[in-house]
């Protein structure tokens, strides 16, 4: 194995990698966005609730506070995890961007190596013929 397919595989890995961890991060979101969604859920039936007995309507304000204080903080989870995952996100452009390099570099030696085969065979070519050559006059 040469040494750029060694940094390709490389490479890649680390690719993999980054793009598992980002996984990860936007499981971690989704799973912050359905508690959203299921506050909101929970707040609509408290609401509900209070609607229909008097009771409920007078803990409903305290409940109204401490709900709203829920949800700024679940929404500072949210904006925390989003910029993670712009941060994640970054580092896998990065090493996808380190990953196309490599395979450039890679590409382009395979293109060197080709052609430099390619002139030694013409040069041996060119000392065949110019041997016959030789041979047929002399």
């Amino acid at each position: 194995m040469s040494q750029f397919e060694q940094l390709i595989r490389l490479r890649t890995w680390e690719l993999d990698e980054k793009r598992r961890a980002m996984g990860m991060l936007l499981q971690e979101e989704a799973g912050l966005l359905a508690e959203s969604d299921a506050m909101q859920r929970e707040f609509e039936r408290e609401k509900q609730a209070a609607a229909g007995s008097l009771e409920a309507r007078r803990t409903l304000e305290p409940y109204m506070h401490h709900f709203k204080s829920r949800v700024r903080a679940l929404e500072e989870r949210i904006e925390a995890k989003r910029r993670e995952i712009e941060a994640a996100n970054e580092e896998v452009l990065e090493s996808y961007q380190e990953l196309c390099k490599a395979e450039a570099v890679e590409k382009e030696q395979k293109t060197r190596e080709a052609e430099r085969v390619g002139r030694l065979e013409q040069m041996e070519i060119d000392e065949i013929a110019l041997n016959m050559m030789k041979q047929r006059r002399g």
